[in-house]
């Protein structure tokens, strides 16, 4: 998603990532990963029930995809990090929404490894909006 921030920008997105972290976990996170984006701390999970994100199960928290995916990060070098109590059952997803707040694309995911390329995303974009309207 960073190596994409400026074609996201040039179709007039912002991306925003929303954390059920404590915002004292949040800033710890932000100041490792340095993302390129805008992260709201949402721990009361206002913004998880507006889009309907469950709680996963632990055969869906411990996939085959999820426990893929750690093993790829771990064999990058990309370790584990501890930023406080998280809940690791909380599910996330990926949401489009105009600049009126109406509901363009919205992904669910089944387990952590669970997310759309972001090069799907754009793609939803160009389909989906004029670039003047998003």
């Amino acid at each position: 998603m960073k190596s994409l921030k400026g074609e996201f920008a040039e179709r007039g997105v912002s991306v925003v990532i929303v954390s059920f972290a404590e915002p004292a976990n949040l800033a710890q996170y932000q100041q490792y990963h340095r993302w390129p984006f805008t992260i709201l701390a949402d721990p009361e999970l206002a913004a998880y029930d507006e889009f309907a994100l469950k709680r996963l199960s632990w055969l869906h928290v411990f996939s085959f995809s999820t426990l893929k995916t750690y093993w790829q990060l771990l064999r990058q070098g990309i370790r584990r990090q501890d930023f406080g109590k998280e809940d690791i059952y909380q599910g996330g997803g990926d949401f489009l929404l105009n600049r009126d707040g109406h509901l363009l694309f919205a992904h669910r995911s089944q387990d952590p490894a669970d997310r759309p390329p972001a090069k799907k995303l754009l793609e939803v974009v160009d389909r989906l909006t004029p670039r003047s309207s998003v």
